[in-house]
C-alpha cells in the first residue's frame, strides 16, 4: 500500500509563452531542450524568466509573455 505524500511543489506564479514569430523555436531550458511551434502557447512555472534566452526572445518580440490567470471551469450564472 502506497503511504500518502502530500504535493510539495507548489508554484507561486504561472506564465504563459507563447511563440508570435513565424518560425518554430528551439529553447534550452535546464530540464533540456523544448521545442516551441510557431503559433502555440505552454505554461512554465516564473522561474523560466531567469533564462536569458527566453528574455532576449521576448525582448525582440518573438515570444510573448503572460502572467496566466486559472479561468472557472463553471461560470458564474446570472438568474
Amino acid at each position: 500500500m502506497a503511504s500518502y505524500r502530500p504535493y510539495m511543489w507548489k508554484p507561486t506564479e504561472v506564465l504563459e509563452v507563447t511563440n508570435v514569430s513565424d518560425e518554430n523555436i528551439l529553447l534550452e531550458l535546464d530540464s533540456g531542450l523544448l521545442r516551441l511551434d510557431k503559433g502555440r502557447m505552454l505554461r512554465m512555472t516564473a522561474s523560466v524568466m531567469e533564462n536569458l534566452e527566453i528574455v532576449r526572445l521576448a525582448n525582440i518580440g518573438k515570444l510573448k509573455v503572460d502572467t496566466y490567470r486559472k479561468k472557472s471551469r463553471f461560470p458564474k450564472l446570472n438568474l
